[in-house]
């Protein structure tokens, strides 16, 4: 494969395009690591409506997940002060099965939580509640995607009538006031801001 190949970012809601380009490419030398191993690059999609070629550390490095070198096996320690040492799979799956049974027979199932990604789908919740139910015999059940959009939806309810925001990220090279509450949007979503940003300068009064 010598084409590129454009995607979206994986990772967080803002949906940033992403430009896949294979090791080998039509006119250029092929992409290699440290190591002269050929590589995949992956670069942020010029041409994405709302990203426009920015793309942040998390979308720059996704392609890290392809490398030869990547970590492929458990590596577990005793103590903060003793280097990692690589274990076989049966050996690490063991430790965490007695960490989790030494929690529940000394304090109780309740004592036992799960924390789940954002990125979860229908299926993922799923099983993660089949675990902790079924398994381990407790509710304590969270997920990012309640802290986040359970929130979010029943504001964008209350403030707009409908379960999405009604607007687009053109609109913030539009807007004659732009007010972020209770968000960190330069490190959460570092291409929206960069995009405010850049209308700022231009427009101080904003």
């Amino acid at each position: 494969m010598t084409d590129s190949a454009k995607t979206l970012c994986p990772y967080c809601g803002v949906g940033c395009g992403l430009e896949v380009l294979p090791p080998a490419g039509s006119g250029r030398a092929t992409y290699r690591d440290s190591q002269g191993n050929p590589i995949w690059k992956v670069r942020g999609d010029r041409s994405h409506p709302s990203s426009q070629g920015m793309v942040c550390v998390k979308g720059a490095t996704v392609s890290e997940s392809l490398e030869k070198d990547r970590l492929k096996y458990p590596m577990m320690r005793d103590s903060l002060d003793q280097p990692f040492q690589r274990v076989s799979w049966d050996e690490a799956l063991d430790r965490i099965v007695n960490r989790i049974q030494t929690v529940r027979l000394t304090q109780g199932s309740q004592a036992i939580c799960m924390y789940g990604s954002g990125q979860f789908q229908t299926e993922d919740y799923y099983i993660a509640q089949k675990l902790l139910k079924g398994c381990l015999g407790t509710n304590n059940f969270d997920a990012n995607s309640r802290l986040c959009m359970s929130s979010a939806v029943a504001g964008y309810i209350q403030s707009f009538g409908s379960d999405g925001p009604p607007c687009c990220y053109d609109d913030l090279e539009l807007t004659d006031c732009a007010f972020l509450i209770g968000t960190n949007t330069a490190d959460c979503h570092p291409i929206v801001f960069n995009r405010l940003r850049k209308y700022h300068k231009k427009h101080r009064h904003v």
